[in-house]
């Protein structure tokens, strides 16, 4: 992408925003398609847990998802420390190969548990993190020596 207009360090805030603000939202999207695919019906006020006293709700899932995003919009706008047509072919193929896995899971899931339904959410999430997990690990075995420089 070249229209990247954030400095550098936006990456890791928001990164950690969408983490953060991410695995209740994919907790909650897990368990709806499980409880789906096992016949058991989503209790109308969903909680995945209570923090220091403080109940996530159904509003407050709302509330992280939009801030989730958010996160991942400031991951995408931002600039890396050196982007070159190297980093560019690994990021297409890390790309390639969480779309590739991505449609294998799906089809996985359609073969052994053909009632399960994913939330689009879910799959949106699990495709970003896939994406970042398979872009760094490229960015680390193909990289020479000073790979801090590329972050």
């Amino acid at each position: 992408m070249t229209f990247q207009f954030l400095p550098n360090f936006f990456k890791k805030i928001g990164l950690f925003i969408f983490v953060a603000t991410g695995i209740p939202a994919f907790k909650k999207g897990y368990t709806e398609g499980r409880n789906a695919a096992r016949g058991i019906e989503n209790p109308d006020v969903y909680e995945v847990f209570t923090f220091w006293g403080f109940r996530i709700t159904e509003p407050i899932y709302n509330i992280l998802a939009v801030i989730g995003i958010f996160g991942l919009l400031l991951y995408l706008f931002s600039k890396d420390k050196k982007m070159d047509e190297f980093l560019t072919r690994i990021r297409f193929e890390a790309l390639q190969v969480t779309f590739v896995l991505s449609a294998l899971i799906i089809f996985l899931f359609l073969v052994f548990e053909p009632a399960m339904t994913i939330n689009a959410q879910l799959l949106l999430e699990g495709q970003v993190i896939l994406f970042l997990i398979i872009n760094k690990a490229k960015k680390q075995w193909a990289l020479p020596g000073d790979r801090e420089n590329y972050e």
